[in-house]
């Protein structure tokens, strides 16, 4: 194996770390964590920020995600081309969300792709540009689940979308708005 083979695997291995980690804060609602994922101007089209730029859909997501009771992002495939410094994946996903807008529960499974740009600036891969797809989406009814109390998990340790989830106490390593 070549030295450029091994550093394209260690620049994947990057990237996908990246992703993965671009999870955790959204999940976790770790907006700090999040700023830290993106270069400074880099773009971000979600859908709900009209000018497609990270900045916008950083100044909104907090008021977005109030509703947001549980969330979860899964990444299944990921491709990943590099070259050099700039690099493109495609990130397939699934996204469940349960929301609670006034007291109405329901649950949101949307399954779709980030087309994203990376570039590594002072040895660091962040986001240059991201583009959600949708691919599908299902929406449905759901009544309010009180985990702590469920009989068939009587002993689950319950996880939150925000500071005070598990995984904050638990974890050395992992500390809430760091890379």
């Amino acid at each position: 194996m070549s030295q450029t083979d091994l550093d394209t695997l260690i620049a994947k291995e990057q990237i996908r770390d990246l992703v993965y980690t671009y999870c955790r804060a959204i999940d976790r609602k770790d907006f700090d964590l999040l700023h830290q994922l993106y270069h400074p101007g880099a773009g971000d089209e979600h859908g709900c920020n009209p000018s497609g730029t990270a900045k916008e859909f950083f100044e909104i997501l907090p008021d977005m995600m109030v509703a947001a009771e549980a969330l979860q992002h899964n990444i299944t495939n990921l491709l990943i081309k590099v070259e050099g410094d700039y690099a493109e994946g495609e990130a397939y996903l699934m996204a469940h969300t349960v929301v609670n807008f006034g007291g109405e529960h329901y649950g949101i499974l949307h399954g779709g792709r980030y087309l994203d740009k990376y570039e590594r600036r002072n040895g660091v891969w962040k986001f240059t540009h991201r583009r959600v797809v949708a691919d599908w989406l299902q929406k449905y009814g759901v009544p309010p689940c009180d985990i702590t109390n469920s009989p068939e998990i009587p002993n689950m340790q319950p996880g939150s979308a925000g500071a005070d989830d598990t995984s904050y106490g638990y974890f050395r390593l992992f500390k809430r708005g760091e890379t």
